[in-house]
């Protein structure tokens, strides 16, 4: 009787601890989601009346996707950024009367967007082609900052001019995948051209220092088609199955 019993909860042990290897394992199972994020160094050229007045810009892109089917041909996307297009340093002295304390004036040009729309790309293979359209808000905007020679207090900023606009995105690239079965990253090679409305905005040399202490901006406006050039990674964002 008693070997019975025995032999019983020896199965039952063995029962019991396949069940939890089994269930630690499904714990631990990891597969691609439908979200993607990714970042980009970009390096804008500005295009027909815009690039008669700015230089190229640079910065960075951050991207969001959602794979609307599970393959992921169609996607939606989100894209966020900035990069600078100019920049002026001054250095001064802190008081008229006294050259002994100087500080640093820096103004700098940006271009910032946020942006959403879909895209269409080829989920398979080692080279994966792709094509996106967004619509864009966009700013151009110019600041000023104050900061000590040597980095002794934190910097007092200003904006000088903001202006805001939207534009058009059509771009296209190319998706390298990288890693392992379940890391999904991939390397990103890609441009989009940006059909910009008309907006305002400020170049190296468009804010005149007065005598009296005030400033004089010399805006310039026109379109704001521009091409971002990009190049950068990206990752699915893995979930687990239980």
């Amino acid at each position: 009787m008693q070997s019975r019993a025995g032999s019983v909860l020896i199965a039952a042990l063995i029962v019991a601890s396949q069940s939890t290897m089994e269930a630690q394992t499904a714990v631990g199972f990891q597969v691609p989601s439908r979200f993607q994020v990714g970042g980009d160094f970009v390096v804008s050229q500005p295009k027909s009346e815009l690039a008669t007045n700015i230089g190229n810009g640079y910065g960075f892109n951050l991207t969001g996707m959602f794979r609307v089917d599970p393959k992921g041909y169609f996607n939606l996307r989100a894209d966020g950024g900035l990069v600078q297009y100019g920049r002026e340093t001054q250095r001064v002295p802190l008081f008229p009367i006294s050259g002994r304390i100087d500080v640093d004036i820096e103004t700098t040009n940006h271009i910032g967007w946020g942006a959403i729309g879909t895209q269409l790309q080829i989920p398979d293979g080692w080279l994966r082609p792709y094509a996106n359209a967004s619509i864009a808000f966009t700013d151009f905007y110019t600041e000023t900052s104050l900061s000590g020679s040597d980095n002794s207090f934190e910097p007092i900023s200003t904006q000088n001019h903001g202006d805001a606009s939207s534009a058009w995105i059509f771009g296209g690239g190319i998706n390298i995948p990288f890693g392992g079965k379940f890391t999904n990253g991939m390397l990103n090679l890609g441009a989009r051209y940006y059909m910009g409305g008309e907006a305002t905005y400020l170049r190296r040399g468009d804010i005149i220092d007065n005598p009296d202490g005030t400033i004089t901006l010399n805006p310039r406006r026109s379109k704001t088609d521009l091409v971002l050039w990009q190049i950068g990674f990206s990752m699915v964002i893995p979930r687990t199955l239980r």
